[in-house]
C-alpha cells in the first residue's frame, strides 16, 4: 500500500487485501480511520508509488492481477488535493509500468527509482524526474545500484538514498534471485556513491526507510522469511540495532514519521496485518490498535 503524511493526517491509499484495492484512509491518532473513498479512479494496486508534492498526493505506478495468471504493472500518474477527488495526470508516463520502484521529492523535483514489470519480471535501475508529473526526464538508464525493485530510498544529509532491495524471479514462492544489503548516495541522481556493500542489517526486499531524529531507518521486510528487526544509521555505513521489537515479523508495512515517532502500519507476516505501532527517541514503544 501507499502511505503519505498529508494535511496533518497519516494516509493510506491501495495495496493488497488480499485482493487489489483503490481506497484510500486517513487518520490522526491511528485508532479513529476515515474512509475518504472505497474506489479512486486509479485502479486497485499494490506496490505503487505515492508522494506529496505541490500541496497534493501522487500516485504513481503499481501492479495488479488481472486474471489468474496474469499482473499487470502500471506508469500512470495520479494526484488529488483531497484523497478523494483525482486527477489524471498522464495515462502512460514514459518510463515503463513498474510496481515496486520508489520516489520521492528533492529539489522541488518528483523523483522515481527502480522497480519491476510485473508482466515480466524485469527489472530496471533507471531514475527519472519531473516538475509536474507529466513531463519526465531521465536521468540515467543505468544507476550504479544496478537493477532492483521493493528497495527504500529517502532524502537525507541532502542526498538521494537508496537502501537494499532485491530482484524477483517467477518461481513463487521461492523468489529469490538476490537481496541486498547495500546502501547508496547521489547528490544529483546520475553519479552514486556506495556507501558500504554490506551493511550490518541482513540483506532484504520489502522493508521501510524512514529519516527520525536525524538518523535513517530500516524496518522490517523479508529475506527467505518475514522479519522484524529495526536498524539506524547517521552515515548510511555504520548501522546499530534497536533490540526487543514487539510486533509480528512482516514486509511490506507502511511506516511515516508522523507526531514525533516512527509509525509501523500493517504488513503481511503469517497473516495481513491492519495493526499499527508507534516509537518514538524516548524509547516507548507500543500498540495503538
Amino acid at each position: 500500500m501507499g502511505s503519505v503524511i498529508f494535511n496533518g493526517k497519516m494516509w493510506l491509499l491501495g495495496g493488497y487485501t488480499p485482493e487489489r484495492v483503490n481506497d484510500v484512509w486517513c487518520s490522526s491518532d491511528g485508532v479513529n480511520w476515515h474512509r475518504v473513498t472505497s474506489s479512486a479512479p486509479w485502479n486497485g494496486r499494490n506496490l505503487l508509488c505515492t508522494i506529496v508534492y505541490k500541496g497534493k498526493i501522487w500516485v504513481m505506478g503499481g501492479i495488479t492481477k488481472l486474471k489468474p495468471d496474469a499482473q499487470v504493472s502500471y506508469n500512470d500518474v495520479w494526484c488529488s488535493s483531497d484523497g478523494k477527488s483525482w486527477r489524471m495526470v498522464t495515462d502512460e508516463a514514459p518510463w515503463s509500468p513498474r510496481g515496486a520502484a520508489t520516489a520521492l521529492v528533492y529539489e522541488d523535483r518528483i523523483w522515481l527509482m527502480g522497480g519491476f514489470d510485473a508482466a515480466n519480471y524485469l527489472h530496471n535501475n533507471e531514475v527519472w524526474t519531473s516538475r509536474d508529473g507529466r513531463e519526465w526526464e531521465l536521468v540515467t538508464d543505468e544507476a550504479d545500484w544496478g537493477s532492483r525493485a521493493m528497495h527504500t530510498s529517502v532524502v537525507f544529509d541532502d542526498k538521494i538514498w537508496v537502501i537494499g532491495g532485491g530482484v524477483y524471479n517467477e518461481a513463487y514462492p521461492n523468489n529469490t534471485v538476490v537481496d541486498y544489503n547495500d546502501v547508496w548516495c547521489s547528490s544529483d541522481g546520475v553519479e552514486w556513491h556506495r556507501v558500504v556493500e554490506t551493511a550490518k542489517w541482513m540483506a532484504r526486499r520489502f522493508h521501510c526507510s524512514v529519516v527520525y531524529d536525524d538518523k535513517m531507518w530500516v524496518i522490517a521486510g523479508y529475506h527467505h522469511g518475514n522479519r522484524n528487526d529495526v536498524w539506524y544509521s547517521v552515515d548510511g555505513r555504520i548501522w546499530h540495532e534497536i533490540e526487543g521489537t514487539p510486533w509480528p515479523v512482516r514486509h511490506a508495512p507502511a511506516c511515516l514519521v508522523y507526531r514525533g515517532g516512527i509509525w509501523l502500519l500493517g504488513g503481511f507476516g503469517e497473516v495481513l496485518y491492519n495493526d499499527v505501532w508507534v516509537y518514538t527517541k524516548l524509547g516507548e514503544e507500543s500498540s495503538l490498535t
